[in-house]
């Protein structure tokens, strides 16, 4: 039976949103390895203008899918050499053996040498439609104990490909929710106080550097959206919590050491507690959170990237004291309703 096609949300903010597209049918082919190798065949093909700089974005609208995929793509081009990062946003088209000069033109099916009769994209989206529901099930789920995530009954579900569901949850255990067992199974939780603390040990000493070497590559139209949304009189919880993940996720992204961002990532115990517990106890604007945010993207506004970065620094020490009370709170709550796949470890 074919399936509705899922609609985006609308964000008037300005803010980054990743809305999973609608499925697709073709053949069962990854996202970022579709993208990759058409990418690939038409730089070797020379038909993407050497030095062409290519960002996420304007390349996810061509090829009618969300960043994630162009992002592992443009990260596997990379490591192969075939596109290279320079002193500026995104990254450089680099045949092998050339050294070209950045050329910032519009980004369209012509320019990505996908003007072709074959062109057309076809690519499943299996694992990103389902990628939001299985993160919301796990991140509530360590709250309450430790649990093993049944892949067949994800798989039965989601009326997904077990493979979609592998991918998913291949992403959650680089964020460090989601383990891999020797027997191969998925474990997920308990989540404690001391691997809270050592996540926000670890974002106090690697976070504000990352901020402070990734600011000046940033987009000024994104800390400007930022601070639109932080001084609207109609700001929300889900306005404040967008502000949190593009402060610690978006505006970090640019830091040329991607090992580091890669631990930031498997970092996020601190975002989702503080997630989970604005969520399920629906939670005001806190005066205190939405200031210690304005202080930071006021200084990204004015290319204060020091004071960004301190700023950053004094909020993750607010955000720590904050989540041992959070956390407490959380763990008198009676277990929600969890899906099948979700299976208490006894």
């Amino acid at each position: 039976m074919k399936r509705a096609p899922r609609q985006s949300p609308v964000q008037d903010s300005g803010l980054p949103a990743e809305a999973a597209p609608p499925p697709e049918p073709g053949p069962r082919e990854l996202r970022y390895d579709v993208i990759r190798n058409r990418l690939r065949q038409a730089i070797l093909d020379g038909r993407v203008a050497a030095g062409l700089v290519l960002l996420e974005g304007p390349v996810a609208k061509v090829f009618g899918t969300s960043r994630v995929p162009v992002r592992k793509a443009f990260e596997m081009l990379h490591e192969e050499n075939l596109l290279r990062k320079f002193q500026g946003r995104g990254y450089l088209v680099a045949p092998p053996g050339e050294q070209p000069a950045p050329r910032r033109l519009p980004i369209d099916e012509a320019a990505l040498g996908l003007d072709t009769p074959d062109a057309t994209i076809r690519i499943p989206s299996e694992s990103e439609r389902i990628y939001g529901q299985l993160e919301q099930a796990i991140s509530t789920c360590v709250v309450f104990g430790h649990f093993r995530i049944d892949e067949a009954r994800a798989t039965e579900h989601f009326r997904a490909n077990r493979a979609a569901v592998r991918e998913a949850l291949g992403r959650l255990v680089d964020r460090g929710l989601v383990e891999k067992s020797v027997y191969s199974s998925w474990r997920a939780g308990p989540l404690t106080a001391r691997a809270i603390f050592q996540d926000f040990e670890l974002r106090l000493l690697l976070a504000p550097q990352a901020l402070r070497l990734s600011a000046p590559q940033l987009d000024p139209a994104l800390p400007a959206a930022l601070r639109r949304e932080l001084a609207s009189p109609s700001l929300d919880l889900e306005g404040l919590l967008r502000v949190e993940r593009a402060i610690h996720v978006d505006c970090l992204a640019h830091h040329q050491n991607t090992k580091l961002l890669r631990i930031l990532t498997r970092c996020e115990l601190p975002l989702i507690v503080n997630q989970l517990f604005c969520r399920m106890f629906r939670q005001p604007v806190n005066p205190a959170v939405a200031a210690e945010y304005a202080r930071i993207v006021d200084c990204l506004c004015e290319a204060r990237f020091d004071q960004a970065a301190e700023a950053l620094a004094d909020h993750l020490r607010a955000a720590s004291k904050r989540a041992p009370s959070q956390l407490k709170a959380l763990a008198v709550l009676p277990e929600p309703p969890l899906p099948d796949y979700v299976v208490r470890i006894t």
